[in-house]
């Protein structure tokens, strides 16, 4: 018998339910021109628990994910601080086609899984037909201090909120999900902890 079989067969078993193949998808560059001025995006931000399921195209999501915390220096610091610049703060997006990762320094997504994990989301109806959710996730093997944590995690979605004002997307920060569920769904190790989520979409 070929060795091939057996060894195909052998990774189909550790592959977990759910799980994506490597499953990558690059960004468009930051628009880092565009949205409306800060004072006037300060003065539109606001919570909002109506969405529509319309997608947000891949432009539109690249500059929200780089908003929240990408690259925007040459020696890789990002548009959020943290402290002793430990970057702990990893992001990611909930859809309808699966779970993916925000890979700051390359500007792409990461596939981390097939399965709508939205079903985790509490039991707010619009949490599960919005087109995207960030979940913000601190790694400990980075930062162990929660308090860091939550405030790196705030500073992120801040971030968002404000770039959601200013393109006339709706969001609102929720705490009501299934952690367990989710964490388990993302892959998540021990020492990854899922610190908030961010609904986003399009207002009605």
């Amino acid at each position: 018998m070929s060795k091939w079989p057996v060894l195909l067969l052998a990774s189909f078993l550790f592959l977990a339910p759910g799980t994506a193949k490597a499953t990558s998808l690059q960004l468009p560059t930051p628009d880092t021109k565009g949205g409306a001025p800060l004072m006037q995006a300060l003065d539109a931000r606001k919570s909002s628990r109506n969405f529509t399921a319309k997608p947000l195209s891949d432009k539109l999501l690249g500059d929200l994910l780089w908003a929240a915390c990408g690259v925007n220096r040459p020696d890789g610091r990002r548009t959020i601080p943290t402290a002793l610049n430990r970057q702990d703060i990893e992001i990611y997006v909930l859809r309808g086609d699966g779970a993916w990762r925000y890979d700051a320094a390359g500007h792409a997504l990461e596939q981390v899984s097939t399965s709508d994990l939205r079903r985790f989301l509490g039991g707010q109806t619009f949490a599960r037909e919005a087109p995207a959710t960030l979940i913000y996730v601190s790694d400990a093997k980075k930062n162990s201090n929660a308090q860091y944590a939550a405030m790196h995690a705030g500073s992120a979605y801040q971030n968002v909120g404000l770039f959601c004002a200013s393109v006339g997307l709706n969001n609102v920060v929720r705490a009501s999900y299934d952690a367990a569920e989710l964490a388990g769904g993302l892959g998540l190790p021990e020492s990854k902890r899922i610190i908030i989520s961010q609904t986003i979409g399009w207002g009605e």
